[in-house]
């Protein structure tokens, strides 16, 4: 007589899946995807759960602490789409993602900090629209070499940020990050070398002052929340370039619309907004700014970053319910 062969674990993803983390997973779990049949009782019948984007509130938790969840995997660093309390009182474990995408989101911050320091975006919708751009002094850019890079959240993010900025432009690099440890400080420390070439400083304030680009790699918490707003804007260059590739919400963005327009500071770079996709409706002000750069969330939107980090995710779910150790554990 044959052992038995235990079923495998029902596990509901509710996004679709990267066509390499999909085989994996429909190997090692019975799978259910949007769309697909039973998928509208996945509060339900969940004993694994996987997310993206997708936003699981405090009623969802609610459902599925009565039902036979025992894990959810989320690919991606962020879990503002989670309500984190709900899942800490249910006792639900959340596992991320954290440095898979990190290099491509840092690539993008730094694409951004590009296009505002030398308004390429800008110029380029003015030649689209007809509009004869000859007179350099009409576009004055900034030159990057040997500017000051405040970076604000010394996480694999805006680790790499650093170094790449450091290496190509010859420039120094402030951290403020209040909850960094002593093992990551060594590790900022080795990777930008050079006299003066890294501070860690202990106030934002002494960081807004001083850098000529900031760049912010924080989530979005209750302390997080509105991080740069007036007070904070105020504080900065007039030749400042602000960016923002973490969330939405870490910038008060109306206030940072009148500062744009008061000319308050050189310009921004934003892939994270309150309102997401951003659209002309949603922020007038700042699509009117030739000096602001756009992109809808997509830091992590390149094909080996979305392969990786779904890939990921599906592994940390795999080992979980293998027994292992849980990987990456929020809460």
């Amino acid at each position: 007589m044959s052992p038995s062969i235990a079923p495998k674990p029902r596990v509901f993803s509710l996004e679709p899946l990267h066509s390499e983390a999909l085989a994996l997973a429909r190997e090692r779990f019975d799978l259910v995807l949007p769309g697909e049949h039973g998928f509208e009782r996945w509060r339900q019948e969940a004993e694994g759960l996987m997310a993206r984007n997708a936003v699981v509130t405090r009623e969802d938790v609610e459902v599925l602490a009565k039902s036979r969840l025992r894990y959810i995997s989320k690919q991606g660093v962020g879990v503002d789409n989670f309500d984190l309390d709900a899942l800490k009182a249910a006792g639900i474990p959340l596992m991320n993602t954290p440095g898979v995408n990190a290099r491509a989101v840092a690539e993008l911050a730094l694409g951004l900090i590009l296009d505002v320091a030398r308004q390429c975006t800008a110029i380029d919708r003015k030649i689209r629209a007809g509009v004869a751009v000859t007179k350099k002094d009409g576009w004055a850019g900034q030159t990057l070499e040997g500017k000051t890079m405040g970076i604000v959240g010394g996480g694999n993010i805006g680790f790499l940020v650093a170094k790449m900025f450091h290496a190509a432009f010859d420039a120094p690099i402030i951290l403020y990050d209040p909850f960094i440890d002593d093992e990551a400080l060594r590790k900022w420390q080795g990777a930008i070398r050079g006299d003066g070439a890294f501070r860690l400083v202990d106030a934002l304030d002494r960081l807004l002052e001083q850098a000529d680009i900031i760049s912010l790699h924080v989530p979005l918490t209750k302390s997080t929340e509105n991080l740069i707003a007036d007070r904070e804007i105020r504080l900065m260059k007039r030749s400042a370039i602000l960016v923002n590739t973490a969330r939405g919400g870490i910038i008060h963005e109306g206030d940072l619309a009148i500062a744009l327009a008061e000319n308050r500071i050189f310009g921004a770079g934003l892939d994270a907004f309150v309102n997401e996709p951003p659209s002309l409706e949603a922020y007038p002000e700042l699509c009117r700014e030739d000096r602001v750069v756009m992109t809808p969330h997509i830091g992590a939107a390149t094909e080996a970053a979305q392969q990786d980090t779904c890939r990921s995710m599906v592994e940390h779910l795999v080992e979980a319910f293998e027994g292992k150790t849980l990987r990456d554990r929020v809460c």
